[in-house]
């Protein structure tokens, strides 16, 4: 069976042994907002931990603290057949909950339940595995790709406007050598990203949706970076070693994702070039504001020095594309098992993308940034106009007290 790319532990996760009771534990844990969404009790959701201590997986706490991929599959393979997958619309509240939700119901979706849905005589059956298959294999007449992609990231979506980066950004409160990070980061995404999807642009999935003329980034962010950190430091930037962790992650994300199908690079194609002919938009006019200092009536202000990233200029209608994409999405060639991987892949996108908007965050709060072209003499300028009026003041009471003292010794 072939592998997933979930990842189950990127959020924190408290586990069992701290809490102290009932309400602590559906606080703590969104997943169990209604009690435990994998278990029922002689007919009853369980509630509390007394229900709780009756599921063989919780004797010793969550049993998916700290867990990995390959050990959740184990769990699940010793679950009864008639163990319930949790209802996502009543589901957690929190980004984070839902998100591990899904995560764990296409886990069991596509592990445990998949197995354990056969009797041992079914096993021994040879016809009904191969009729499952054939189901499972069929491309959906309706699959409404894009649709279910949006529907099933709403919780990652909103994951990643509530970073602290996100907010930072959209209020226009970053500054150069943040955004120098940011895009030194996108390049090496977009630069993997756009690489794949042309070795495997023949994939029935990825043809449906590949424009390359219209889309790829890659040129555009080379341009930015060169605004910003110059020349001289372009090669230094985009070497492959001096990769963060995050951007790591990200780039293995999709190579993973293409040992288990390459129509799941559909996923990062929708969350990435989407995002940037939409919310990107908005982001441009905060940088043009706030880091290039530039306003509504400035001559500058329609150029697209430093911003090439966000023009699209072999896009006529941007809406216009955006509905084309989403409806070349919804009738994609997929059968239902490939459909779900994909909006699966999709979440997985956002997570990874909050892992960089985190990473840059961090790198900013220690002083790890690299220094763009011209950041050193905004700040030494910045510094004269904020010390520039004390000074002023300075002078101007040196200057009274030398008249007084004139005026003084001329009476004497």
């Amino acid at each position: 069976m072939a592998e997933t790319t979930v990842k189950t532990h990127s959020f924190p996760h408290p586990g069992l042994d701290q809490l102290a009771d009932t309400e602590e534990l559906r606080s703590q844990c969104p997943a169990f907002a209604s009690g435990c969404p994998y278990a029922k009790v002689d007919g009853h959701v369980i509630s509390g931990f007394n229900d709780l201590s009756k599921c063989p997986a919780f004797k010793e706490g969550c049993p998916f603290t700290n867990k990995n991929k390959e050990e959740i599959r184990s769990l699940f393979t010793n679950m009864p057949k008639e163990h319930p997958n949790i209802d996502m619309q009543k589901s957690a509240e929190s980004p984070e909950g839902a998100i591990l939700v899904q995560m764990l119901n296409q886990i069991v979706s596509d592990s445990a339940m998949g197995q354990v849905a056969f009797t041992e005589e079914e096993k021994s059956t040879e016809a009904a595995p191969v009729v499952k298959k054939e189901l499972d294999s069929e491309i959906l007449e309706d699959p409404q790709l894009a649709a279910a992609m949006r529907e099933g990231t709403k919780a990652a979506h909103k994951a990643a406007e509530n970073s602290i980066f996100t907010r930072r950004f959209l209020k226009g409160d970053i500054n150069r050598d943040e955004y120098g990070r940011y895009i030194t980061s996108l390049y090496f995404v977009y630069n993997s990203m756009e690489s794949l999807l042309e070795k495997h642009k023949d994939n029935l999935a990825i043809k449906t949706i590949y424009f390359p003329v219209e889309l790829n980034r890659v040129h555009a962010l080379l341009q930015d970076l060169e605004f910003f950190f110059g020349k001289d430091k372009l090669a230094q930037v985009t070497d492959p070693a001096t990769m963060t962790p995050a951007v790591k992650e990200y780039v293995e994300a999709m190579e993973l994702a293409c040992e288990v199908n390459p129509a799941l690079l559909v996923a990062h194609s929708y969350s990435r070039y989407l995002g940037d002919l939409s919310g990107g938009q908005i982001l441009a006019k905060r940088l043009k504001k706030h880091i290039l200092g530039l306003s509504e009536g400035d001559g500058n202000w329609d150029s697209n020095e430093g911003l090439q990233f966000y023009a699209f200029t072999n896009i006529g209608n941007h809406n216009a594309f955006k509905e084309e994409y989403r409806e070349r999405l919804n009738k994609a060639p997929v059968d239902k098992r490939t459909r779900d991987l994909i909006v699966t892949e999709a979440i997985r996108s956002f997570e990874v993308n909050i892992g960089l908007f985190d990473e840059v965050q961090k790198l900013s709060e220690q002083g790890k940034l690299v220094p763009t072209a011209g950041s050193e003499k905004k700040t030494i300028d910045s510094t004269v106009v904020r010390w520039s009026p004390i000074i002023a003041l300075t002078v101007a009471v040196a200057a009274v007290g030398t008249a007084y003292y004139v005026r003084f010794h001329q009476r004497k």
